[in-house]
C-alpha cells in the first residue's frame, strides 16, 4: 500500500485548501503569516482577490448590501467604482485611515486628510443595516468599526475641527478658549468660504463635538450660515439648497442647521432625553419599510418627534442689515429661542388633490427613479394640550438619487402659515431632517429659521 506524504509546511497545501484556512485570519494574522517565507508572500500578493475578499469581511460589511439597494440613477453613478473594487487596496485605504487617526500625529495626517476622511464616510456609507438584510451581519460592522476609533482615538474631534478648511488665507471667527493656531469646525466659517462636501457631511454624521458645544464662535457663524436671508431663497426653495436651481443639497447650510439644532435637543430639550446624533443613526435604510404601507419607501407613516428654532425678528433683521454699522449683533452670545418638542403624525395620501396642490409643487428638479410621496397629518406640542395642527407635504429623491428631500406645510387659525424645506442627508429612511422654515408667501424679509424632525424611533423618545 502506497502512502501520500504528508505536507512539510502548511504552504505546501493544495491552493485551494490553503486558500481555504487562510479565509478565517484578520488582516493583520494573514500580513504575518505572509512574512514567513517567499511562498506564504506570493500566495497573499494582493492579487488574490477571492482571498482578500474573505479577509476584508471579516472586518467590514459587504457593500454589495448598500450598492443594490441604490436606485438606478444613484447606481450608475456608483456603476464605476463598483466595476473597479479591489478588495485588498479598500482594505489597505480604510486601515490606513484607521491608524493615522489613531495614532494622532497632526503632521502625518494633515497631508493625508482628504484620503482619511473620504475613507471614514465610505465606512459609513456602505454600512449593513441588518434590519433590512437577513444576510448581513447581526450588526453593522462597519459601524463598530467606526465606533471603536471613536472611543481609541486621543482626540477624534480634531478630524472635525483641525483639517476643516483648505490651506488658504479665509478669515474665520477665533475663539478665546481654543488654540488660536487651530482651524475651527466647518460651520464655524465665515458665510462664503469654500468646504469641502466631504469635510461637512463628516461632521453631519457624526454630531456636536465636546469642543463645539462650549464654543462661542461656532454658535456665531453657525447662525451667521442659518439666519443669514442671502444664503437661501427662491431659486433654493428657500430651503437648504444650491441658489442655482439645480436642486443640490448646500451642505454647509446642512451642517450649520445641525449644529445649532442638536444643540438646542442638549441644551433647551435636554429633559427629553433625545439622541438623533451618531453614526448609528445616518445608516442608509436604518428604518425598515413598513408592511403595512408598501408604497412609503420614504418611511413617512408614522410619529416623529422635533423642533425648530428662531431669532427674535428684531435680531433677525438687525444682523442682515447691519453689516456695516458699528454695532453688529453678538450671534455668538445672543440665543435663539426654540419650539417646545413637536409630534407630527404622518400618513400617506396619493389623493389628486394633494398632487395638484400649488404650494406642494416645485421647478428644482428631482430623481424621478422612485414615485413623489404625498403625505398630511397632524402637529402637536408634547408640552401643551393645544389644538393639533394641519400637516401636508410632499417627499421626493434629491437629483442624483441619494438624499431625500422634504417640503412640509404648517396649517393652522385656517390658513396655511408656514413652508418648511429639508433634506435626509444620508439617503432613504435613515437620520433626521435638517432644514430651513419660513413664511408660505415668503415675504421679502421675513422670519426663518432651522428646524429638525426624525421619526421617534430614531430619537429614541416615546410619546406615550
Amino acid at each position: 500500500m502506497s502512502h501520500m506524504k504528508a505536507p512539510d509546511s502548511v504552504v505546501e497545501l493544495a491552493p485551494e485548501l490553503l486558500e481555504l484556512i487562510l479565509s478565517f485570519l484578520r488582516p493583520q494574522e494573514l500580513v504575518r503569516f505572509g512574512a514567513t517565507c517567499r511562498r506564504a508572500h506570493d500566495f497573499i500578493r494582493p492579487t488574490n482577490q477571492l482571498l482578500w475578499k474573505q479577509t476584508f469581511l471579516h472586518v467590514f460589511d459587504h457593500p454589495k448590501h448598500v450598492w443594490e439597494a441604490l436606485v438606478p440613477t444613484a447606481r450608475a453613478h456608483n456603476q464605476p467604482r463598483e466595476a473597479l473594487w479591489d478588495w485588498h487596496r479598500e482594505l489597505v485605504r480604510r486601515t490606513e485611515a484607521y491608524n493615522l487617526v489613531l495614532e494622532g500625529d497632526r503632521d502625518t495626517l494633515a497631508p493625508e486628510i482628504d484620503n482619511v476622511v473620504g475613507a471614514l464616510l465610505d465606512i459609513q456609507q456602505t454600512a449593513s443595516c441588518p434590519s433590512t438584510d437577513e444576510t448581513a451581519s447581526p450588526v453593522s460592522l462597519n459601524i463598530m468599526y467606526l465606533n471603536r476609533l471613536v472611543q481609541r482615538a486621543p482626540d477624534f474631534d480634531s478630524i472635525i475641527h483641525d483639517f476643516s478648511r483648505h490651506p488658504s488665507s479665509l478669515s474665520v471667527p477665533r475663539d478665546s478658549k481654543m488654540n488660536p493656531d487651530r482651524p475651527i469646525t466647518r460651520s464655524m466659517l465665515t458665510r462664503g468660504a469654500v468646504v469641502p462636501e466631504c469635510a461637512s457631511r463628516l461632521h453631519i454624521i457624526y454630531g456636536p463635538t465636546e469642543r463645539e458645544e462650549d464654543s462661542t464662535a461656532s454658535k456665531a457663524a453657525a447662525r451667521a450660515i442659518v439666519y443669514d436671508w442671502s444664503v437661501t431663497g427662491e431659486d433654493a426653495d428657500f430651503g437648504p439648497f444650491q441658489k442655482d436651481g439645480s436642486g443640490a443639497v448646500n451642505w454647509q447650510s446642512v451642517e450649520a442647521i445641525s449644529s445649532l439644532m442638536h444643540r438646542i435637543f442638549d441644551t433647551a430639550l435636554k429633559a427629553y432625553h433625545l439622541h438623533p446624533t451618531g453614526f448609528d443613526i445616518h445608516v442608509p435604510c436604518k428604518q425598515p419599510m413598513n408592511a403595512a404601507v408598501p408604497v412609503d419607501w420614504a418611511g413617512i407613516t408614522g410619529t416623529w418627534a422635533g423642533t425648530y428654532a428662531f431669532l427674535d425678528y428684531r435680531a433677525l433683521v438687525h444682523y442682515n442689515f447691519a453689516h456695516n454699522l458699528e454695532h453688529t449683533l453678538d450671534l455668538g452670545n445672543y440665543e435663539e429661542a426654540c419650539g417646545d418638542l413637536m409630534r407630527l403624525d404622518l400618513e400617506i395620501d396619493d389623493s389628486e388633490e394633494l398632487k395638484n396642490d400649488e404650494r406642494l409643487q416645485s421647478d428644482l428638479p428631482y430623481c424621478d427613479d422612485l414615485p413623489k410621496l404625498y403625505f398630511e397629518g397632524t402637529s402637536t406640542r408634547q408640552a401643551t394640550e393645544r389644538p393639533s395642527i394641519g400637516v401636508r407635504g410632499v417627499a421626493c429623491l434629491a437629483p442624483g438619487g441619494r438624499e431625500v428631500r422634504w417640503r412640509l406645510i404648517i396649517r393652522y387659525a385656517g390658513a396655511d402659515q408656514w413652508q418648511l424645506e429639508g433634506v435626509q442627508p444620508s439617503g432613504i429612511r435613515s437620520g433626521g431632517i435638517y432644514g430651513l422654515w419660513s413664511h408660505v408667501d415668503h415675504d421679502d424679509h421675513g422670519p426663518m429659521g432651522p428646524f429638525y424632525y426624525a421619526p421617534s424611533a430614531i430619537t429614541e423618545f416615546s410619546f406615550d
